[in-house]
Parts: structure tokens; sequence; C-alpha cells
């Protein structure tokens, strides 16, 4: 189910999400590799801008528990392999729903959280 969710996540970008900060060229995943680390690193959502260098980045999270903090600092960490933006729109789609902490950092304006909720709402 996780790569169906994934599609569903780009999916509802592309044609149902409201106030989008960017408007979207393509989306898609991306893969590379940290040359810190030598490690691969994956981008569930990677949206690409009509104009600009602002970029959609995102995670799909297709488990029953909350997402945390640690998948914003993951995602941030993967936008710096990434290298492409000058400013990147963090997304996070959980089907558990999100702790506190990711939250608070949505209230703040740092990353953009949708759930199951959601999607069927807007769709």
């Amino acid at each position: 189910m996780g790569l169906i969710f994934e599609r569903m996540c780009r999916d509802y970008l592309l044609y149902y999400a409201k106030d989008l900060p960017i408007e979207l060229n393509e989306i898609g995943q991306w893969w590379g590799t940290d040359a810190r680390t030598k490690k691969q690193v994956q981008i569930d959502i990677a949206g690409a801008p009509a104009g600009g260098k602002e970029y959609i980045i995102g995670s799909c999270k297709y488990r029953n528990e909350k997402t945390g903090m640690d998948e914003l600092e993951l995602l941030q960490k993967y936008a710096s392999v990434f290298g492409k933006g000058t400013r990147y729109h963090y997304y996070i789609f959980s089907k558990g729903g999100f702790t506190e902490g990711l939250l608070q950092a949505a209230a703040n304006g740092d990353v953009t959280l949708v759930d199951l909720e959601e999607m069927y709402q807007n769709t």
C-alpha cells in the first residue's frame, strides 16, 4: 500500500490541494546519494516549480503510528542532498496522524501536514 499511498499524495498535490505555495510544473520521486554518508536518499515527493527555485519536498507515511519530528528533520536533510532549490516547502502525509511536536512545527509554518481525512475531504 505504500506505493499506492505515495501516488495518492502526489495526485492530491496536483489536483486537490488548495493554496499551494508554488505552481507545480511536475511532481514525482527523487533518488540520489548523500556525498557525506555515501548512502542512498529517496524523496517520496519532489514537486518542481513552473518557475523559480522553490520546490515542494514531501514524505508519505502509510502506517498506523503517528509521524513525528524525526520525519521533518529527515526531509530537511534530504532537501540539502537534493540541492536544486533555494527554498523548500515541506509536506508530510500520514495515515496515522502526527505527534504534538510535529503539529507544533506545522503551527509555526515549518511544514504542512495532511492526513487521510483531509485528503478525502478535498477530493
